[in-house]
């Protein structure tokens, strides 16, 4: 169970629709997942659910055996998730050093926090001078690496990223990408994301879960997907 994310039969009240869902899957840092489909189809609230942001009204979801509806096990929970948001909600009053180790802030001295903070900017192919700008000073490329270091700097079990390259282009887009996949080698990492990009999101990802109208359309691996077993995975492809 180490490492592990599984979902049965989840269902989650959407505004826009009340059918039942049975949302299953599973995710492990052997086989990073990525979530695509249509806009509107329910990809970024089956994320919110996962870290209990959205409430499931059916079904289970346990992250590493333990269901997230045990309340006095929320703490280990959270702590052993790292989040990427789309719009990467940096704080624009602090600096980049203070955003990567916001944790950790007041916890430890600056000097430390900062050493530290120019490590995992290393990490996603920043530069230790970096530290100290702030997210106004920084591209919208800067600004995503600099979410993805926030999001591993307390070393989590998993990574969860909505939208990682909204709004970048491809080259940019496959930057992104690389460093997520090199962080799930690296730091053992199960990674789940939501990506609208995915020519670009096949070549980094193993397995892939298709969501149309709030249910899963399909789900299998990478090379499953690219034989375009569905006019729907065709027309996202």
């Amino acid at each position: 169970m180490h490492n592990t994310i599984f979902l049965e039969k989840v269902n989650i009240d959407f505004e826009q629709n009340k059918t039942k869902s049975d949302i299953s899957f599973k995710v492990t840092a052997k086989k990073p997942v990525c979530i695509i489909g249509k806009g509107l189809s329910g990809k970024s609230t089956i994320l919110k659910s996962i870290t209990g942001l959205v409430k499931i009204s059916s079904g289970t979801i346990k992250i590493n055996g333990i269901s997230i509806s045990e309340k006095k096990e929320m703490k280990n929970i959270y702590d052993s998730i790292g989040m990427v948001f789309e719009k990467d909600a940096l704080f624009d009053s602090m600096s980049v050093w203070e955003n990567i180790m916001f944790k950790s802030l007041n916890l430890k001295s600056n000097e430390e926090l900062i050493n530290k903070s120019q490590i995992f900017l290393k990490k996603v192919g920043l530069n230790r001078k970096d530290a100290y700008l702030y997210p106004s000073e920084l591209s919208g490329g800067m600004r995503k690496r600099v979410a993805i270091a926030r999001a591993i700097s307390h070393k989590p079990q998993f990574l969860l990223l909505d939208e990682p390259t909204a709004g970048l282009d491809p080259v940019k887009t496959n930057m992104i990408f690389d460093i997520v996949k090199r962080l799930n080698r690296e730091f053992k990492i199960s990674i789940l994301a939501i990506s609208s990009d995915v020519k670009s999101a096949i070549k980094y990802f193993d397995e892939f879960v298709v969501i149309d109208q709030y249910k899963i359309h399909w789900k299998g691996t990478t090379d499953q997907l690219k034989k375009k077993p569905t006019k729907l995975i065709s027309d996202l492809i």
